[in-house]
C-alpha cells in the first residue's frame, strides 16, 4: 500500500508540473508527520495496524505498563493530494485524495485489523475499531463543485460532527490526550466507521460569517433504499474571537464493530443512531477557551432482517451479528470544556475535562449492585498538554491525560484507571 501511495505522488507531481503551464489547474501535495514517546500505566501488547499504535485510556484487558511509539499526539499523520481547476464564471472543479498512516512503522492505519488480531476473551494486543480500515485513501477520498454559492463534494466525507468537534476540542483532536481524537464514536454520531462517510453527497456554505451544511449517504444495500443511509446537518457563525457550531445526524443500521472469538472475523452490532451536538470558542488575549455538549442515543436498527445478511466488514468476515442490542434505548451525555493560555507567541498549554455519561438501558438488570455494560455509568478525562513552536511547520510538545471508568463503562475491567504520558514532535508539509 505505502508503495502505491509513492506511486500515486509521483504521478500527481508529474501531472501538476505540466498542468500549470498548460491550464488553471492547482494541485498540491501536503502531510502531517506526528510520532512521539509515551508511557502508558495499563496496556496491552503494540498492534503494527492500531492507527493510534499505544493505548492512552483505561481498557478491560490492560495489566502492564507499556513505553513505546505513538502516532498523532497533536494530530494524526497522514498524507494527501488537493487540487482544483478554475471551470470559469467563479466556479471550479476540486478534489481531494488523503492517506492516514502509522508513523512508527509506515503501515496504513486500520482499526478492524486490529480487532480481528484479537480474539475477544484472550486479548493480546491494543485494538480498536475505527473507520481507518487499510484502505489506500482511507481518511478521504472526493471530488466536487465549488462556486460563490457553495461546495458540493461526493465520495467519501468528513463528517459534519467530526468537524465541529476538532474545530471546538481544546485539544483540537489529539489521539492521545483527547477522547475525541482517540475515538471516533463522538464525531461520527454514535457509530466510529462514519467519521468518515463512504458514497456520501456533501454540501457547505458560508455568508458573512454564518455557515450552513447537509449531507446524505447513499445506503448501498440491495432490497432497501433506507438501510444504511445517513443524514446530516450543520448551522453555525464564526467570527474573528467567536465561534458556535451545531450539528445534527442520523443513520439507520450503523455498525459498530468489535472482537470475535472467530478466528479473523469482527461480530459487529447494528443500531439507528441519532446525536445532536453544540459547541463553540471564544478567545481574548492571550486566552482561548472552548467547549460543548452532545446527545448521543442508540436504538435497535430499522432493517434488522437485511442486516441480519451482512457476512463481511472491511473485507473481513462476520462472526457474530446482534440486532437487539438496544431495545432500551442507550443515551450518551457527553460534556466537555478547556482552556488555553498562550504564555509566549510560541508556546502554549492547554488544559481540558471531558465527562461522558451513560444511562441504564439494562431492563432493570443493575439492580442490586450487578454492574454490566448496559448499566448506567460515567467516563471521565482530564489531560495537560503543552507545545513549544520550533517554526511555523514543526512544534515540539508533551502531555498528560487521565482516564477513569465507572458502572458500566468498567463492566470486566481489571484496571479501571489509567494515566498516560507522552512526548513527540509534528512536522507539517
Amino acid at each position: 500500500m505505502i508503495k502505491k501511495i509513492i506511486g500515486v505522488s509521483l504521478m500527481f507531481t508529474a501531472h501538476a508540473a505540466s498542468a500549470q503551464s498548460l491550464n488553471s489547474t492547482q494541485i498540491a501535495m501536503y502531510g502531517v508527520f506526528d510520532i512521539g514517546i509515551g508511557y502508558s500505566q495499563h496496556s496491552l501488547a503494540e498492534d503494527p495496524n492500531y492507527p493510534i499504535g499505544m493505548n492512552p485510556v483505561a481498557t478491560k484487558f490492560g495489566v502492564r505498563d507499556d513505553t513505546g511509539m505513538f502516532n498523532g499526539g497533536l494530530s494524526a499523520s497522514r498524507i494527501g493530494f488537493r487540487g482544483s481547476e478554475d471551470l470559469g464564471g467563479g466556479m471550479r472543479a476540486t478534489f481531494t485524495l488523503e492517506s492516514g498512516f502509522n508513523p512508527y512503522n509506515g503501515n496504513l492505519s486500520n482499526g478492524p485489523a486490529s480487532l480481528a488480531n484479537n480474539p475477544a476473551k484472550a486479548q493480546t494486543t491494543v485494538s480498536a475499531d475505527s473507520s481507518l480500515a487499510g484502505q489506500l485513501f482511507n481518511r478521504e477520498a472526493n471530488v466536487g463543485l465549488s462556486t460563490r454559492e457553495g461546495s458540493l463534494t461526493i465520495g467519501r466525507n468528513y463528517s459534519f460532527g467530526f468537524e465541529t468537534i476538532i474545530a471546538n476540542d481544546p485539544m483540537e483532536g489529539s489521539s492521545t490526550f483527547s477522547p475525541f481524537g482517540y475515538s471516533g464514536a463522538y464525531g461520527s454520531g454514535g457509530s466510529t466507521e462514519d467519521l468518515r462517510i463512504d458514497r456520501s453527497i456533501k454540501f457547505k456554505r458560508s455568508s458573512n460569517g454564518f455557515n450552513f451544511g447537509a449531507l446524505y449517504k447513499f445506503g448501498g444495500q440491495a432490497g432497501s433504499g433506507s438501510a444504511q443511509s445517513e443524514r446530516q446537518l450543520n448551522l453555525g457563525f464564526e467570527s474573528e474571537r467567536f465561534g458556535i457550531q451545531g450539528s445534527y445526524s442520523a443513520k439507520r443500521d450503523a455498525i459498530l464493530s468489535t472482537n470475535s472469538n472467530t478466528p479473523g472475523a469482527l461480530n459487529i452490532t447494528l443500531a439507528d443512531t441519532t446525536a445532536y451536538m453544540l459547541a463553540g470558542h471564544y478567545a481574548r488575549d492571550q486566552w482561548r477557551i472552548r467547549a460543548g455538549y452532545e446527545r448521543i442515543k442508540f436504538n435497535n436498527p430499522s432493517n434488522p432482517v437485511l442486516d441480519a445478511g451482512i457476512s463481511s466488514v472491511f473485507g473481513y468476515p462476520v462472526g457474530t451479528i446482534s440486532t437487539s442490542t438496544y431495545t432500551f434505548e442507550r443515551r450518551l451525555d457527553v460534556y466537555f470544556a478547556g482552556l488555553t493560555y498562550e504564555v509566549t507567541p510560541k508556546y502554549r498549554v492547554t488544559g481540558a475535562a471531558y465527562d461522558v455519561r451513560q444511562n441504564d438501558f439494562s431492563n432493570h438488570s443493575c439492580s442490586g449492585g450487578n454492574s454490566v455494560t448496559a448499566c448506567s455509568g460515567a467516563n471521565w478525562y482530564y489531560s495537560l498538554l503543552g507545545d513549544y513552536k520550533l517554526s511555523n511547520r514543526t512544534r515540539l510538545y508533551a502531555g498528560y491525560m487521565h482516564n477513569r471508568v465507572t458502572g458500566g463503562f468498567s463492566s470486566g475491567f481489571i484496571n479501571s484507571r489509567n494515566n498516560f504520558l507522552g512526548t513527540g514532535v509534528r512536522h507539517t508539509f
